[in-house]
């Protein structure tokens, strides 16, 4: 079962989620993966779409980095839902990438994808797809490509 994900997620607290719809995701992701309470922009990566459906999800959050000139950091974590509630399982390290896509579940890891840089690309434009797999366990996306 999908929620082998991490023991110890029974033991933090939880953040509603209304049961009807998917309710603030902000207020559920924000707090627990940005140091500023907001976000340039963020992703929520169920493993199912219909919010009663779903049991997991990967959130990635992209932070402006204070100072830059408009560069921002990658904050993924995992969610995992309990008694109707989303609880924060804990940080993803090791995924790089924007725009991620193509989420696949299984029971031990949840692969995707990511767009980077590729060889001798301008930094604006990333256009590289990379494959990630992030195991539930340890919490760190391996590169698969």
């Amino acid at each position: 079962m999908k929620p082998l994900v991490l023991a110890f997620a029974l033991t933090l607290a939880a953040l509603p989620a209304q049961a009807q719809d998917w309710g603030d995701l902000d207020a559920l992701i924000l707090p627990k993966l940005t140091t500023s309470g907001t976000a340039e922009a963020s992703f929520w990566l169920p493993d199912n779409p219909d919010p009663a459906a779903a049991s997991i999800a990967l959130a990635v959050v992209y932070e402006w980095i204070e100072g830059s000139a408009g560069s921002t950091s990658i904050a993924p974590g995992f969610f995992v839902k309990q008694e109707g509630s989303w609880v924060f399982a804990g940080k993803v390290e090791g995924l790089f990438g924007q725009s991620p896509s193509d989420v696949a579940y299984g029971e031990s890891a949840v692969e995707l994808t990511t767009i980077m840089l590729g060889p001798d690309e301008p930094r604006c434009c990333p256009s590289m797809p990379v494959r990630w797999r992030i195991d539930y366990q340890t919490l760190v996306a391996e590169r698969l490509n």
